[in-house]
């Protein structure tokens, strides 16, 4: 498989996190919109036996990566002084360049968003949250209604700073799904929207640009960073050597699914991204990590889940 990073710019506010997994779902969507119903069966053959044709990776600053998941002082920082624990905490990205350095060096080049931004010559925030006052609707009525049947919510959004852009790491098999292919879905997912609220006007984007990049092998490394959720559990790792915060993604479906009797999926349990996970057999040659799920819908059961994420090699130390 051959890596790509897509370079895009946020145009609106988004409802939805730019996790790798839910855009590879949404993509999944669009490759049935554009190339039809049975393009998308054959590039999802054999996806829950390591073989998948697009890994997605989550949405990040263009040049820098998010803190790991590890304890401050595998980083190398100083967590003795307790006063300082608390700025620790806030310096939650690094430039690219420490992919060529021992874990533990990484602290030298610790930022704060803010401290990011001035890297990049901006001002301001990295990200902005706002709320939007929804109300629950009665499907039968088309009314709010009263008493009981009023229920008021807020919805937050995200703002990314406007002179920021964003990207996201992609591996696919070209001999399956091209590289002018994967422009066409990412430039139209751009266009319609992405997650919640797009047909309101919410997740819109650019693609500013798409390259093809090598893979990064650093001197002795020994692990991989993950760079979208995964499901890495039955695989075989030096569990020891393993950092990762779980979460469960309670999925639903989009698009024309959301219209079933049951749009809602499975609950997954995932390693959210920038998790360190340590092989007990490393392959210096594979872009990715984690495996394809499925079972996870009752309503579509072909369904399939990405537990897979794009890695950086690393040296763990």
């Amino acid at each position: 498989m051959q890596r790509y990073t897509l370079s895009i710019q946020p145009e609106t506010a988004f409802a939805t996190p730019l996790k790798g997994d839910t855009l590879f779902g949404q993509a999944c969507w669009l490759i049935r919109h554009c190339y039809g119903e049975e393009q998308l069966t054959s590039l999802l053959e054999a996806y829950t036996a390591q073989k998948p044709f697009m890994v997605v990776s989550d949405a990040t600053p263009k040049g820098y990566l998010q803190r790991p998941a590890v304890p401050l002082s595998l980083l190398g920082f100083d967590v003795t002084d307790s006063k300082q624990r608390k700025q620790l905490k806030g310096k939650k990205w690094f430039p690219e360049s420490v992919l060529s350095q021992e874990l533990s060096e990484w602290h030298h080049s610790a930022l704060t968003a803010n401290e990011m931004l001035e890297m990049m010559g901006l001002t301001g925030e990295l990200t902005q949250q706002d709320s939007q006052s929804h109300n629950s609707l009665n499907r039968k009525t088309g009314t709010t209604g009263s008493s009981d049947g009023f229920a008021p919510f807020q919805r937050y959004i995200t703002w990314y700073h406007p002179e920021v852009e964003l990207n996201i790491q992609v591996e696919i098999d070209e001999n399956r799904f091209s590289v002018e292919q994967l422009q066409e879905v990412f430039s139209l997912m751009g266009l319609q929207g992405y997650g919640k609220e797009a047909s309101c006007g919410l997740g819109k984007f650019t693609l500013k640009n798409i390259s093809q990049q090598e893979r990064l092998n650093p001197p002795q490394a020994n692990a991989f960073l993950t760079l979208a959720p995964c499901t890495p559990q039955g695989l075989s790792w030096h569990d020891e050597d393993c950092y990762y915060q779980i979460f469960t993604r309670f999925g639903r479906h989009g698009d024309l699914a959301v219209h079933s009797n049951n749009p809602f999926k499975n609950p997954i349990l995932m390693a959210d991204s920038y998790a360190i996970l340590t092989p007990q057999t490393m392959d210096t040659q594979q872009g990715w990590c984690g495996q394809g799920m499925s079972g996870v819908s009752k309503a579509i059961t072909a369904t399939v889940q990405q537990g897979y994420a794009p890695i950086h090699l690393i040296n763990r130390g």
